[in-house]
C-alpha cells in the first residue's frame, strides 16, 4: 500500500505522473534540472514521505523521503537529492544520487553518479559510474571514475576502464570482469558440412 504524510502545500506540489492510489491531488511541476527533460518530470518534493513501491514512466526528481524501491520500465532518469530506503532500477536511463540511499541497490541501463552518500548494497551499470561522494558496497559497470572527494569502501568491479583520483580515501577490492559475451546463431554457409563416409567395396580392392 502505498502512504503518503505530507502539508497541504506540498500535496498540491507533488506531480500527478507518479503511479499512485493518490490521483488528483498532484500538479506538474517544471524543473530545469541538467540531463532531465522538464516537461516530462515527476517531482516529489521536500518535507513529503513516502511508504511504498513507485513505478514511473517519464523522470523522476526525489527532494523528499521514500522507504520503497523505485521502478523504470522506460529510459527515465532518476534524480535522489533526498533520502532513498530501497531500490532503484531504470531500464535504458541513469540515477544520480546527490542525497542518500541506505540499504537499496542501483540498477541503470545508462551511468550512474554518486555525489552524495550510497550504502549497503550494490550498483550495476551499464555504461559508467562516477563515484564524488561516499559509497559503501559493490560497484559493477564498463568503466568506473572515484573523483578525489570520494571515500567508501568495498569492491570495484570494471570491465574496460578504471581511475581513481587522487586524494580518494578509499578500501576496496579492484577486479576486472569480461564483457558479457552475445550468442550469435551461425548462417548457413558458415555450419558445418557433414561429411559422407567413404565406403571401399573389398571384393573391387581384391
Amino acid at each position: 500500500m502505498f502512504k503518503k504524510w505530507a502539508n497541504e502545500d506540498e500535496e498540491n506540489n507533488m506531480n500527478s505522473n507518479v503511479e499512485s492510489p493518490l490521483e488528483g491531488e498532484n500538479k506538474t511541476k517544471v524543473l530545469k534540472q541538467p540531463g532531465i527533460s522538464p516537461d516530462k518530470t515527476n517531482s516529489i518534493l521536500k518535507g513529503s514521505k513516502l511508504i511504498g513501491d513507485i513505478n514511473v514512466t517519464c523522470d523522476l526528481e526525489l527532494s523528499g523521503e521514500i522507504q520503497g524501491n523505485i521502478i523504470s520500465k522506460t529510459n527515465s532518469n532518476i534524480i535522489i537529492k533526498g533520502i532513498c530506503k530501497g531500490n532503484i532500477e531504470t531500464k535504458e536511463g541513469s540515477v544520480n544520487i546527490e542525497g542518500e540511499l541506505n540499504g537499496g541497490n542501483i540498477t541503470a541501463g545508462n551511468d550512474v553518479t554518486i555525489s552524495g552518500k550510497f550504502s549497503g548494497g550494490e550498483i550495476k551499470a551499464k555504461r559508467r559510474i562516477q563515484i564524488n561522494g561516499e559509497f559503501d558496497g559493490k560497484l559493477e559497470a564498463d568503466e568506473i571514475e572515484i573523483g578525489s572527494g570520494s571515500h567508501g569502501k568495498g569492491e570495484l568491479l570494471y570491465r574496460e576502464y578504471i581511475s581513481i583520483a587522487k586524494g580518494a580515501k578509499i578500501e576496496a577490492q579492484v577486479m576486472q570482469t569480461q564483457k558479457e559475451l552475445k550468442l550469435v546463431k551461425p548462417t548457413e554457409d558458415k555450419k558445418a558440412k557433414a561429411v559422407k563416409p567413404i565406403i571401399q567395396d573389398i571384393s573391387e580392392a581384391r
